[in-house]
Formats: structure tokens, C-alpha cells, sequence
């Protein structure tokens, strides 16, 4: 009986298996689900961040994004235990999916949390985090569930749940974002009046709002919405937990008859390769998912609408891709083997991708022009001997930073607080000519942190000797990475299972789960910072390099990539 297959009947009903599939079906709603919690954000945070504080920094959006799969690195191992100790895994998922929903209302009302939503925001994302790691009790349940004959096919379609959440999230942002105005600031330059301060005009052009409804925060809610359809899902009447992978071994062992099976020890080297090329692939595809939007805003200088809506319908037509790979690939693998189908259909277009996304045009990026031009910023006093009283609401920091003579001249540097970060030029004046100065001039005072200009900030200084990817370049290595990741992503989860054996894995799907969840922490806050400070260059380069490697990986352990081989022992007495 280890090769053949069990009659239909002897392990359950026809109505048992009936229900039993839906309870797979429900599962595979729960990690589309959460996969697309994580990923609905991922192309409207960076805008959001800059319009819960303009000054915010791209490194910054690396945390914002790590902070989901590092809470479900943390939390998949207690769940996990939790869902083994437990008779029942229903409440553990309501749970969860709790967590998921508590995590995106909190995301949508981060307006009400002032000067601390950048911190809450990381929060909700950690929140959402902890909700994801359901993914162990899913894969558990799953391995639980299903025969040995099942199982390949039940994994695959949790990777590909999974896969198609993380690419349709952000087509689901962009479906919300055509619906509502950002309200975007289209003036680059500000004239102020003679009686009015820097204050007081940032003051208008940011108003706070107590809770704001535009497309980010309802990004937050539909999220919680599908969490709230998910918990329906497992109600009693709906979801039914069948474990008959412990009916199938006892079966086999009424008919084994003293013999007994013998299963070698798993081939560790290997599961690590495959849990090496794992973290690499998730690396790169949360990597185009994390700056993308930043990257074209740079780069075309689109505006954050604008940006979201062409990524977002491009990660549709994506989805759309992706759907047709996976019905694809069942076919494939049945006529050529997994090893090749991972490598050539997986593994080298991802590197091909790498590799097409590396600069190597001659047009390079608009960069932002963030000066602001006043006229006399403010009535000046009769005495200005004191700096303080110059912009009395501004500059009440800058006591011993600059002198009068600076004052006078005009060449300064302003932050968004008003506080003097730079001096320019100093000009030496007397109090004599200082009316005539201000009269005659126009004052050049950047205010950073609050710049609506578009294109690429001007402290990314690889800006002006990097050119732009070309946008016909981008489209066709986003599409090709599209095509290789589900496909690579699928078989190497499904021959993970299968280099495992017939034997209880969950231990090592939570192994999996948090290899993954690493690379999404790793992933999202290295690249920030390699692109902030190196460039699309950098960047895709180092990337190319690691994709590269996997391919190489693969290649070297090619004829070890085997499921492990079950061998029947007859009984000493037989």
C-alpha cells in the first residue's frame, strides 16, 4: 500500500471529503487574505508617510515595511504550537484574523495619532504581522489534512494563494486610489507676503485633519472588511477540521502486517540550498514591491496618485500573468521534470529580470527643485540686533547659530521648523543698506522636509550621474519577473515537502514560513537604504548577482533535488 492508492471509502465519506475540501478552500482564502494585507500598502505607504510627515525618509519606509513579516517571524512559532496542543484550530485562526483586522483599522485612522503615526504605523504593520503567522497553522492543518497523495498539490495551492495575494494587494490599492483625489500640492514655489511668516504659510499648506478618508486609509479598511468576511468563513457550519493523514497511517499499518517503514533521514544540506534560494527569491520580490512606487516617482517624476495607479495596474496585469503560470505549470512538470521546470522557468528569468532592470540609457532624472522664493518674510523691527525677533515664530532655535550679518544678507537655510540647517554664501552687511537688501532681492530659502516639487530628491545625489530605467525596459522586466517568481516560489515549497517525506512537517514548514518572513524583514530595509545611498545601479546590481547564485546553487546539487525514497522492511519474523 505505500505506492498504491487507498479505495475511496475506506478513509471517509463522500459527504467527509466534501466537507474536508471546503475546509481547504477556506484556509486558502485565509493566506490570500493575509497576503494581501501585507501587500495592499506596499505601493501606497511611502505617499502616505510623506503625507503623515513630509520630512520622512525612504530608509524609514524599509522599517515601515519589515515590520509585518518580522511580527510573523516572531509569532509563527507559538502559533504553531498552539495549533499542535489545540483539539481544535478554529479559535486560533479567529484569533489571528483578529489581529488582522485590529492592524488595518489602525492603519486607517492614523490621522487621529498626530506626530506619533509614523511610530503607530509601524505598529499596525506589526499588528498585521502577528495576524500572518497563521501561515504555520494553515501549513500544519494542511500536512494534517491531506493524504501523501494530496499533500504536493494542497502545498502548491497555499504557495500559489499566497503568490497571487502578494500581486493583487496592490492592484486592489490602485483600484482605490482612482477613486479618490490625493490632494496633491501642485505648487513648487511659495511667495509670501510682506506681513505673513514662513510659519503661518506652512501652516496652510498643511492642515491637519483628525480622521482622514482618502485612498490610503481606505486601503485600511476594505483590508479589514476581508477580515471580516474571512472570520465568517469559520464558522462551524462552514469550516470542518478532518485530520485524516492519521486515518491513512493507521490504515497503512493495519495492512503493512509487521512490516514496518523505513524512512532515512531528510538531506539537510539540501533543504538548506532550498531554503537559501527561498530567501533570495522572496528578497527580490518584495524588493520591487517595497520601491517601485518610490522609484518611478524619482525617476518619471510622477506624482504619488499617478505612481500608484500605473504600478498598481501593472501588478494586475501581473496577477493576470501569474494566474496563467500556475496553470501552466502543473502541465509542465508532468512532462519535464521539477528540477528543470524551477530552474528554467523560475530561477533564470528572475535573474534575466535582475539583469534588465540595470540602468543603461542616456536620459537621466528631473531633480527636484525645492526653493522657496520670498519677498520680505516678514515687517521687520526697527532693531535688529537680535536674530530672534527677525521671524520671531521660526527662529526661536537659532540663537548662536547665525550672526545679524548672515540675518541681513537673507543667505540662509531653512528646515521645515525654520530651523537654520545650512548657510549659504554669507554676504557682509550694515544695518544701513539692509531695506535696500531685502528690496532689491528676492530671498532663496529651502525649506526641506515640505517640498511638492516632483522628481528625485536632491540629497540622492547618484541622481545626476545615474540615468532613468527606461519605462519600456521596466515593463518588461517587471513582466518577466512576474512570469519566473510563482513558478520558482511554487515547485521549491512543493519539493521542499517532497525532500521531507511522508512524515509529520510542520516543524520545517515553520522553518519555511520564517525563512520567508526574514527575507521580508531583511529585504525591505536593506534595499531602502542601498537605493537612498547608491542608486538603481547598486541596487539591481547586487540583486542580479544573488539571483545569479541560485541559479548556480541549483545547478551544483541538480541530482540531489530528489524526493526522499520510502523504503518497506519486512518484519524479522516473516
Amino acid at each position: 500500500m505505500i505506492d498504491g492508492k487507498i479505495p475511496v471509502g475506506v478513509l471517509e465519506t463522500a459527504a467527509d471529503r466534501k466537507a474536508r475540501k471546503r475546509s481547504h478552500y477556506v484556509v486558502y482564502v485565509t493566506t490570500f487574505v493575509m497576503s494581501v494585507g501585507f501587500s495592499i500598502v506596499l505601493t501606497g505607504v511611502w505617499p502616505y508617510l510623506q503625507q503623515l510627515d513630509p520630512s520622512v525618509s525612504k530608509e524609514y519606509l524599509g522599517w515601515v515595511v519589515a515590520a509585518n513579516p518580522l511580527g510573523q517571524m516572531l509569532a509563527s512559532p507559538a502559533f504553531g504550537l498552539w495549533a499542535n496542543k489545540a483539539d481544535s484550530n478554529r479559535f486560533a485562526f479567529i484569533m489571528t484574523i483578529g489581529f488582522f483586522i485590529a492592524g488595518n483599522i489602525l492603519y486607517a485612522v492614523l490621522g487621529t495619532f498626530g506626530s506619533a503615526a509614523k511610530a503607530v504605523m509601524i505598529f499596525s504593520r506589526f499588528v498585521i504581522g502577528l495576524s500572518s503567522a497563521n501561515i504555520a497553522i494553515i501549513r500544519s492543518y494542511v500536512a494534517a489534512s491531506t493524504t501523501v497523495g494530496e499533500r504536493t498539490t494542497a502545498v502548491s495551492f497555499i504557495s500559489a494563494s499566497q503568490a497571487l495575494g502578494f500581486i493583487i494587494g496592490p492592484a486592489f490599492q490602485s483600484a482605490i486610489a482612482a477613486g479618490f483625489d490625493t490632494g496633491d500640492f501642485e505648487v513648487t514655489n511659495v511667495t509670501m507676503s510682506k506681513n505673513s511668516t514662513y510659519s503661518e504659510t506652512l501652516q496652510n499648506e498643511f492642515k491637519e485633519e483628525s480622521l482622514v478618508w482618502n485612498m490610503y486609509s481606505a486601503a485600511g479598511w476594505f483590508a479589514a472588511l476581508l477580515g471580516f468576511v474571512n472570520i465568517f468563513l469559520y464558522l462551524p457550519c462552514i469550516y470542518q477540521e478532518y485530520p485524516i493523514a492519521a486515518k491513512e497511517a493507521q490504515f497503512q499499518r493495519n495492512e503493512n502486517n509487521g512490516r514496518a517503514l523505513a524512512l532515512p533521514k531528510p538531506d539537510y544540506p539540501i533543504l538548506v540550498v532550498v531554503l537559501v534560494i527561498v530567501f533570495i527569491i522572496l528578497t527580490m520580490y518584495v524588493l520591487l514591491e517595497t520601491i517601485m512606487v518610490p522609484m518611478t516617482m524619482d525617476m518619471y517624476a510622477w506624482s504619488d496618485k499617478l505612481a500608484i495607479t500605473i504600478i498598481g495596474i501593472g501588478l494586475s496585469i501581473g496577477g493576470v500573468i501569474t494566474v496563467v503560470m500556475f496553470s501552466i505549470v502543473g502541465v509542465v512538470s508532468k512532462k519535464l521534470d521539477e528540477r528543470m521546470v524551477v530552474i528554467l522557468m523560475g530561477l533564470v528569468p528572475m535573474t534575466l529580470s535582475a539583469f534588465c532592470f540595470f540602468p543603461m540609457g542616456s536620459t537621466y532624472p528631473k531633480m527636484q527643485n525645492c526653493t522657496v522664493h520670498a519677498r520680505s518674510p516678514v515687517a521687520f523691527p526697527e532693531d535688529y540686533s537680535d536674530v530672534t525677533t527677525l521671524v520671531p515664530d521660526l527662529i526661536l532655535e537659532t540663537k548662536g547659530l547665525i550672526d545679524n550679518e548672515t540675518v541681513r544678507s537673507g543667505d540662509f537655510t531653512l528646515d521645515i521648523m525654520g530651523n537654520v540647517s545650512d548657510v549659504i554664501n554669507p554676504i557682509e552687511s550694515s544695518a544701513e543698506n539692509f531695506t535696500n537688501t531685502f528690496s532689491r532681492r528676492r530671498r532663496h530659502v529651502t525649506v526641506r522636509g515640505s517640498c511638492h516639487d516632483l522628481g528625485c530628491p536632491q540629497e540622492q545625489t547618484w541622481c545626476t550621474h545615474t540615468p532613468i530605467i527606461e519605462r519600456s525596459q521596466l515593463g518588461i522586466a517587471s513582466v518577466i519577473a512576474v512570469m519566473g517568481y510563482p513558478i520558482a516560489f511554487t515547485i521549491l515549497s512543493s519539493l521542499f515537502s517532497k525532500l521531507l517525506g511522508p512524515k509529520p512537517q510542520g516543524v520545517w514548514m515553520g522553518i519555511l514560513t520564517s525563512t520567508g518572513s526574514f527575507s521580508r524583514v531583511v529585504g525591505p530595509i536593506g534595499v531602502s537604504y542601498v537605493y537612498t545611498m547608491l542608486g538603481t545601479r547598486w541596487t539591481f546590481g547586487i540583486l542580479f548577482f544573488m539571483l545569479a547564485s541560485t541559479v548556480v546553487l541549483a545547478s551544483i546539487f541538480y541530482k540531489r533535488f530528489i524526493p526522499m525514497k520510502v523504503v518497506e522492511v519486512s518484519d524479522s519474523n516473516s
